[in-house]
């Protein structure tokens, strides 16, 4: 069974992602005034439009989802796949490095060989870290870190 789990957002982030989209969706009507060709206005009005729709897919489009065998991160059009039995630990951060993940109250997910691995922001963590441990046998909650057993 799939357990879906949106990302939180925090209101600054969403402010400041929208605050972009209006300027580029500003931009695009502005240079219809410009003295340029039509074809450059035309072609860069469509890129500004689409890098906007981009963020806004983003920024509403981030989910993770819990399958039985592993953690589907969504964020717009961008995925990435992680196994439940890679995973080695899960912490909570607030590392403002890039990740799918529209808050700063984030989940580090280690697994494999990443030393990085990837950070998450469901909008319930406690749901999701409880949901993952009974999905993958061997990670048990240690304090505020859930980690794999030691064979």
């Amino acid at each position: 069974m799939r357990q879906v789990y949106p990302s939180k957002r925090d209101g600054w982030i969403v402010i400041l992602l929208w605050a972009g989209v209006a300027v580029m969706l500003l931009a695009a009507g502005n240079l219809w005034r410009a003295p340029a060709p039509l074809a450059f206005r035309l072609l860069i009005s469509v890129l500004l439009i689409c890098v906007a729709a981009l963020v806004l897919w983003t920024l509403y489009g981030t989910r993770y989802t819990l399958t039985e065998s592993t953690i589907i991160v969504q964020s717009g059009p961008f995925r990435w796949v992680i196994d439940l039995a890679a995973i080695t630990e899960v912490f909570p951060t607030r590392d403002p490095l890039s990740s799918p993940a529209c808050s700063l109250d984030r989940l580090q997910i280690r697994y494999g060989k990443s030393r990085l691995g990837m950070m998450i922001s469901p909008q319930d963590n406690a749901g999701f870290l409880r949901d993952l441990m009974a999905r993958a046998p061997g990670l048990k909650l240690n304090g505020d870190r859930v980690l794999r057993d030691k064979p």
